[in-house]
Protein backbone atom coordinates (compact mmCIF):
# COMPACT_ATOMS: atom_id res chain seq x y z
CA UNK A 1 0.00 0.00 0.00
CA UNK A 2 1.27 3.40 -0.76
CA UNK A 3 1.24 6.24 1.28
CA UNK A 4 -0.01 9.63 0.22
CA UNK A 5 2.71 12.12 -0.54
CA UNK A 6 1.78 14.49 2.50
CA UNK A 7 4.94 16.94 0.94
CA UNK A 8 2.89 17.51 -2.57
CA UNK A 9 0.07 17.90 -0.74
CA UNK A 10 1.12 20.21 1.50
CA UNK A 11 2.30 22.38 -1.19
CA UNK A 12 -1.01 22.16 -3.13
CA UNK A 13 -2.53 23.48 -0.13
CA UNK A 14 -0.21 26.14 0.41
CA UNK A 15 -0.47 27.34 -3.59
CA UNK A 16 -4.23 26.99 -2.97
CA UNK A 17 -4.48 29.34 0.32
CA UNK A 18 -2.04 32.11 -1.69
CA UNK A 19 -4.33 31.84 -4.63
CA UNK A 20 -7.58 32.72 -2.47
CA UNK A 21 -5.51 35.11 -0.91
CA UNK A 22 -4.85 36.84 -4.04
CA UNK A 23 -8.35 36.83 -5.00
CA UNK A 24 -9.27 38.43 -1.76
CA UNK A 25 -7.11 41.16 -2.25
CA UNK A 26 -7.78 41.51 -5.48
CA UNK A 27 -11.55 42.17 -4.51
CA UNK A 28 -12.15 45.56 -3.53
CA UNK A 29 -14.75 46.90 -1.34
CA UNK A 30 -18.38 47.19 -3.36
CA UNK A 31 -17.75 51.42 -3.35
CA UNK A 32 -13.96 50.96 -4.68
CA UNK A 33 -15.55 47.92 -7.00
CA UNK A 34 -18.60 50.49 -7.99
CA UNK A 35 -15.71 53.77 -8.66
CA UNK A 36 -13.60 51.10 -11.12
CA UNK A 37 -16.63 50.24 -12.93
CA UNK A 38 -17.49 53.85 -13.47
CA UNK A 39 -13.86 54.64 -14.53
CA UNK A 40 -14.05 51.71 -17.04
CA UNK A 41 -17.53 53.14 -18.15
CA UNK A 42 -16.13 56.69 -18.46
CA UNK A 43 -13.29 54.89 -20.96
CA UNK A 44 -15.16 53.30 -22.49
CA UNK A 45 -14.34 49.92 -21.52
CA UNK A 46 -17.42 48.31 -20.99
CA UNK A 47 -16.70 44.57 -20.99
CA UNK A 48 -14.98 45.92 -17.54
CA UNK A 49 -17.79 48.19 -16.20
CA UNK A 50 -20.00 45.48 -16.86
CA UNK A 51 -17.58 42.66 -15.00
CA UNK A 52 -17.43 44.84 -12.57
CA UNK A 53 -21.14 46.10 -11.62
CA UNK A 54 -22.80 42.92 -12.36
CA UNK A 55 -21.87 40.90 -8.81
CA UNK A 56 -22.51 44.63 -7.35
CA UNK A 57 -25.72 44.69 -8.91
CA UNK A 58 -26.81 41.00 -8.19
CA UNK A 59 -26.28 42.22 -4.63
CA UNK A 60 -29.01 44.80 -4.83
CA UNK A 61 -26.44 48.25 -5.61
CA UNK A 62 -28.77 50.41 -7.25
CA UNK A 63 -26.41 52.41 -9.01
CA UNK A 64 -24.79 49.27 -10.26
CA UNK A 65 -27.76 48.20 -11.66
CA UNK A 66 -29.10 51.76 -13.07
CA UNK A 67 -25.36 51.61 -14.53
CA UNK A 68 -26.01 47.95 -16.37
CA UNK A 69 -29.96 49.17 -17.40
CA UNK A 70 -28.38 52.63 -19.28
CA UNK A 71 -25.52 49.94 -20.83
CA UNK A 72 -28.37 47.78 -22.14
CA UNK A 73 -30.28 50.97 -23.17
CA UNK A 74 -27.61 52.19 -25.03
CA UNK A 75 -26.12 49.09 -26.35
CA UNK A 76 -22.89 50.07 -24.72
CA UNK A 77 -21.04 46.36 -24.14
CA UNK A 78 -24.55 44.21 -24.67
CA UNK A 79 -26.92 44.21 -27.29
CA UNK A 80 -29.22 46.86 -27.41
CA UNK A 81 -32.28 45.35 -25.18
CA UNK A 82 -34.89 47.74 -23.75
CA UNK A 83 -36.39 45.12 -22.08
CA UNK A 84 -33.70 43.84 -20.33
CA UNK A 85 -33.13 47.48 -19.63
CA UNK A 86 -36.31 48.35 -18.09
CA UNK A 87 -35.62 44.81 -15.61
CA UNK A 88 -32.07 46.81 -14.39
CA UNK A 89 -33.77 50.06 -13.96
CA UNK A 90 -36.68 49.48 -12.25
CA UNK A 91 -34.63 47.79 -9.80
CA UNK A 92 -32.48 50.77 -9.25
CA UNK A 93 -35.50 52.92 -9.28
CA UNK A 94 -37.59 50.98 -6.64
CA UNK A 95 -34.47 51.54 -3.96
CA UNK A 96 -34.91 55.28 -5.01
CA UNK A 97 -31.90 55.58 -7.70
CA UNK A 98 -33.18 59.13 -9.06
CA UNK A 99 -30.99 58.31 -12.21
CA UNK A 100 -32.72 54.98 -12.44
CA UNK A 101 -36.25 56.51 -11.68
CA UNK A 102 -35.80 58.99 -14.48
CA UNK A 103 -34.52 56.83 -17.29
CA UNK A 104 -37.26 54.26 -16.51
CA UNK A 105 -39.54 57.29 -16.69
CA UNK A 106 -38.21 58.11 -20.12
CA UNK A 107 -38.52 54.16 -21.07
CA UNK A 108 -41.86 54.53 -20.15
CA UNK A 109 -42.56 57.90 -22.05
CA UNK A 110 -41.54 56.71 -25.42
CA UNK A 111 -42.66 52.67 -24.94
CA UNK A 112 -39.33 51.24 -25.21
CA UNK A 113 -39.51 48.06 -22.99
CA UNK A 114 -42.44 48.77 -21.32
CA UNK A 115 -45.70 49.18 -22.34
CA UNK A 116 -46.13 53.22 -23.47
CA UNK A 117 -47.61 55.12 -20.89
CA UNK A 118 -47.44 58.82 -19.69
CA UNK A 119 -49.01 58.15 -16.55
CA UNK A 120 -45.80 55.81 -15.67
CA UNK A 121 -43.53 58.12 -17.32
CA UNK A 122 -44.77 61.01 -15.11
CA UNK A 123 -44.79 59.34 -11.63
CA UNK A 124 -41.42 57.80 -12.48
CA UNK A 125 -40.10 61.50 -13.27
CA UNK A 126 -41.87 62.64 -10.37
CA UNK A 127 -39.99 60.33 -8.29
CA UNK A 128 -36.79 61.02 -9.69
CA UNK A 129 -37.29 64.64 -9.45
CA UNK A 130 -38.38 64.27 -5.82
CA UNK A 131 -34.78 62.18 -5.16
CA UNK A 132 -32.44 65.35 -6.57
CA UNK A 133 -32.51 64.31 -10.45
CA UNK A 134 -32.68 67.85 -11.75
CA UNK A 135 -33.39 66.67 -15.25
CA UNK A 136 -36.34 64.49 -14.46
CA UNK A 137 -38.75 67.83 -14.65
CA UNK A 138 -38.14 67.82 -18.47
CA UNK A 139 -39.48 63.97 -18.49
CA UNK A 140 -42.28 64.74 -16.09
CA UNK A 141 -43.32 68.01 -17.55
CA UNK A 142 -43.59 66.25 -21.38
CA UNK A 143 -45.21 63.01 -19.51
CA UNK A 144 -47.85 66.02 -17.63
CA UNK A 145 -48.38 68.05 -21.10
CA UNK A 146 -48.89 64.07 -23.12
CA UNK A 147 -51.80 63.56 -20.56
CA UNK A 148 -55.41 63.86 -22.05
CA UNK A 149 -58.06 64.11 -20.05
CA UNK A 150 -58.79 64.06 -16.13
CA UNK A 151 -58.97 60.53 -16.06
CA UNK A 152 -55.40 60.33 -16.59
CA UNK A 153 -54.33 63.17 -14.76
CA UNK A 154 -55.94 60.79 -11.57
CA UNK A 155 -54.23 57.62 -13.10
CA UNK A 156 -50.93 59.69 -13.19
CA UNK A 157 -51.49 61.33 -9.69
CA UNK A 158 -52.55 57.85 -7.89
CA UNK A 159 -49.05 56.09 -9.77
CA UNK A 160 -47.33 58.70 -7.68
CA UNK A 161 -49.16 58.32 -4.76
CA UNK A 162 -48.93 54.50 -4.31
CA UNK A 163 -45.11 54.57 -6.01
CA UNK A 164 -44.42 56.98 -2.81
CA UNK A 165 -46.31 54.66 -0.16
CA UNK A 166 -44.72 51.38 -1.64
CA UNK A 167 -41.08 51.94 -2.23
CA UNK A 168 -41.09 55.14 0.83
CA UNK A 169 -40.61 58.52 -0.24
CA UNK A 170 -37.07 57.79 -2.09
Amino acid sequence: MKLPDLKFSGVLAFAAAQALAILVAAAGTPEEDFRAGLAAFNSGDFAAALRLWRPLADQDDPRSQAGIGFMYHRGLGVKTDDVEAAVWLRKAAEQGQAEGQMMLGNLYFFGLGVPQSYAAAYAWCELAQDNGQAEAQICRDAALESLRGDAQLRDAFRMVRELRERLGRR
